[in-house]
C-alpha cells in the first residue's frame, strides 16, 4: 500500500496538462501546483508512517517483552512456589486426618 501511494504521488507530481494552445491557463497552472503539493503531502505521510513502523519495535514491542519477562515471569514463579507449598500443606493435613485415635503421639507430633 505504501509503495502504491508513493507511485501515485510520483504520478501526481509529474502530471502535465495537454494544452491546445502554447500556454497553460491560470486554472491549469493552479491545478498542477495543487497536485504537486498533494503529492508532497502524500510522500511526507508515507515517510512518517515508515518512521513510525521502524520505531514501533523500540517504543512498543521491546517494553512489552521486558514486562512479560520480568513481571509476568516473576508472577508465574511465585504461583509455582505457592502451588507447591499448598500441595505440601494439603498432603500433611490429609495425613493428619487419616490418623486413627490409636496412633502414637510421635506420629501426631510429626
Amino acid at each position: 500500500l505504501s509503495a502504491a501511494k508513493r507511485k501515485f504521488a510520483d504520478s501526481l507530481n509529474e502530471f502535465k496538462f495537454r494544452c491546445i494552445g502554447d500556454a497553460e491557463t491560470d486554472d491549469e497552472i493552479c491545478i498542477a501546483k495543487s497536485l504537486q503539493e498533494f503529492a508532497t503531502v502524500l510522500r511526507n505521510l508515507e515517510d512518517e508512517r515508515m518512521r513510525m513502523i521502524e520505531n514501533a519495535s523500540e517504543v512498543l514491542i521491546t517494553p512489552l517483552e521486558k514486562f512479560r519477562k520480568e513481571q509476568i515471569g516473576a508472577a508465574k514463579e511465585a504461583k509455582k512456589k505457592y502451588d507447591k507449598e499448598t500441595e505440601k500443606y494439603c498432603g500433611v493435613l490429609e495425613k493428619h486426618l487419616n490418623l486413627s485415635s490409636k496412633k502414637k503421639e510421635s506420629q501426631l507430633q510429626e
